[in-house]
C-alpha cells in the first residue's frame, strides 16, 4: 500500500557524533531503500556504496560537501549526488546549520535486481544549473538527475517535476517500478490507497510496485517534487 511521510515524525536514531537517521521506505519496497539524514554542523558520515546498488543523495536544508576518491564536490540546497557501486564517500557538513539529506540506495543489498548502474564514481548536479525540459501537452517541466538524460544508471529514474497551478497527473500505476515523492514546493493533492491527501515540504509520497495513484496541484501558482521510480525502465499503466 502507497504512504505518506512526514520527515518531522520520522524516528530518528543517532548513529554517530552529531548523525541522526530515520528511514522513509520499509519492508513495502524491494527495489529502494531510503531514509532522511541529519548532519549537525562539523559532523561527517562514511560508509561504501553496497556492491550491485547505486546510492544517491538530495540535499533538502543546509549544505554538505562529499567527496569519492579525488574527487569532492560542494552540495547547496537542491544538490543531487551519484555515487557507484564500490565506492567508499564521505559526506561532510561545513555549514553553520543542521544539513538534512534524503539518500536512495537502488536497489538494496539482496534484492536480486542485476541492472546496469551509475558506472562515473561521483557526480553531483545542482537544480539551478541542469537543463529545465518543457513538457507543454502535459503542463509540467522536468529536471533530470538520473536516467539516460543526466547520470546513467538503469537502476533508478530520478528528475525534479514542476506543475503549474492546473496541472493534473490522473489515476495510474507501474506495474514493474516503484515511486517515491519528496515534495520540494507548495501543496500537492495526492491520491493515496483510494483517499486524497494534501502533502507538503517535509513529506514525501511512496507507491509499491502496481499502486495506484494520481496527483494535482492543491493550491497556488504550482508545485515542484523530487520524483524516483526504480528501476530505470517502467511501464505506466493509466486509470
Amino acid at each position: 500500500m502507497g504512504k505518506v511521510a512526514d520527515f518531522s515524525s520520522l524516528p530518528y536514531a543517532d548513529t554517530a557524533l552529531g548523525v541522526k537517521r530515520a528511514a522513509i521506505t520499509g519492508s513495502e519496497m524491494t527495489q529502494m531503500s531510503s531514509e532522511i539524514i541529519r548532519l549537525a554542523p562539523g559532523a561527517s558520515l562514511s560508509e561504501a556504496v553496497p556492491a550491485g546498488s547505486d546510492r544517491y543523495f538530495y540535499t533538502l536544508t543546509g549544505t554538505a560537501d562529499i567527496s569519492a576518491d579525488s574527487a569532492e564536490h560542494h552540495m547547496d540546497v537542491d544538490a543531487f549526488a551519484a555515487v557507484q557501486e564500490g565506492k567508499r564517500f564521505t559526506i561532510t557538513n561545513k555549514g553553520g546549520s543542521e544539513a538534512t539529506l534524503v539518500s536512495v540506495i537502488s536497489p538494496p543489498p539482496g534484492s536480486g535486481a542485476k541492472a546496469p548502474g551509475f558506472s562515473e564514481g561521483l557526480k553531483v548536479a545542482a537544480r539551478a544549473t541542469q537543463p529545465v525540459v518543457d513538457i507543454p501537452d502535459q503542463k509540467k517541466q522536468r529536471v533530470y538527475f538520473v536516467g539516460k538524460e543526466a547520470a546513467k544508471s538503469e537502476r533508478a529514474h530520478a528528475m525534479i517535476v514542476v506543475y503549474v497551478h492546473d496541472t493534473v497527473t490522473g489515476m495510474h500505476m507501474h506495474p514493474n517500478a516503484e515511486s517515491m515523492f519528496v515534495l520540494l514546493s507548495g501543496k500537492t493533492k495526492f491520491t493515496v490507497n483510494g483517499e486524497d491527501v494534501v502533502v507538503q515540504r517535509g513529506q514525501a509520497t511512496i507507491f509499491p510496485m502496481g499502486d495506484r495513484h494520481g496527483l494535482r496541484v492543491a493550491e497556488g501558482d504550482g508545485v515542484s517534487f523530487l520524483e524516483f521510480h526504480l528501476p530505470a525502465a517502467y511501464t505506466t499503466v493509466r486509470g
